[in-house]
């Protein structure tokens, strides 16, 4: 997940250093760029290296986690579906390179859903045993990531700062089937996920932002563009709008705008 924000907050960067300073900087070009990728994330879209988003499905995984002191089981999951990316709205899209002004992203997502088969051995602080194997599932309601930052375009280098990120939910679901062996547990537990899991979700927010995570997306997003001269951007723009130009085609050459289609039939 942070690697795509990195990304998308960097394609935004680059689009907007097309032009001199000014107000409203190709914000229709990019819309119409989401637009169309929203109609093909049910494909894999191999210029931008990403595998089909809508849904998005990871046939097996497992992994263990022993910190020798707490947590100590072993899990997995098989057949994973999430569902509902391709749902993304986009409220509001600021971009502008006055450098008293800020540029802002904001995106939505109505409902994501995930559903799943899962396994879990072992036990939370020696006192909670685990011992589910069975289904999976939940989902999301109105999550919301909106970004702000001013643009500090050098005749060499393009950067952002002041950067925000505020993040939200709607509405949170997740049930995971016999998860805790003692049934009183597993309710208590569900229950305080179901309930308090959004309000617990701010908090853990709140402590990343007071611990500087923030200022790590910004320096990460500075480290890939700032390397960039203005003159290097624009052939990086070409990249994103042609796919590189020749006979590679645009970033969507070849993939059919059909995944709304199938959605529907399905």
């Amino acid at each position: 997940m942070k690697s795509q924000t990195f990304t998308l907050l960097a394609i935004l960067a680059i689009f907007a250093t097309t032009i001199p300073p000014t107000y409203g900087i190709m914000e229709d070009s990019i819309m119409e760029f989401l637009e169309e990728l929203k109609m093909r994330m049910c494909h894999p879209i191999p210029k931008f290296g990403l595998p089909a988003l809508d849904p998005l499905t990871i046939g097996h995984v497992e992994t263990e986690i022993d910190n020798k002191y707490f947590v100590d089981f072993s899990t997995s999951v098989t057949d994973f579906a999430l569902t509902g990316l391709s749902d993304f709205e986009v409220p509001s899209l600021t971009i502008t390179t006055i450098p008293t002004r800020r540029s802002r992203f904001e995106i939505v997502l109505p409902k994501v859903v995930l559903k799943s088969l899962y396994t879990a051995k072992g036990s939370i602080a020696r006192v909670v045993n685990l011992n589910g194997d069975g289904n999976a599932d939940g989902y999301v309601e109105n999550g919301r990531l909106a970004v702000s930052w001013i643009f500090n375009i050098g005749l060499s280098s393009v950067r952002i700062r002041s950067l925000t990120i505020e993040i939200s939910l709607g509405g949170l679901y997740l049930n995971i089937e016999d998860v805790v062996e003692e049934p009183r547990i597993n309710e208590f537990l569900h229950a305080v996920i179901n309930e308090l899991g959004i309000e617990l979700l701010n908090d853990v927010w709140v402590e990343a932002q007071e611990k500087g995570a923030v200022k790590f997306v910004e320096n990460k997003i500075n480290s890939i563009i700032g390397q960039y001269s203005l003159g290097d951007l624009l052939k990086i723009i070409g990249g994103i709008v042609s796919g590189g130009g020749g006979e590679g085609g645009g970033p969507f050459d070849g993939i059919p705008p059909d995944c709304k289609e199938a959605i529907v039939a399905a």
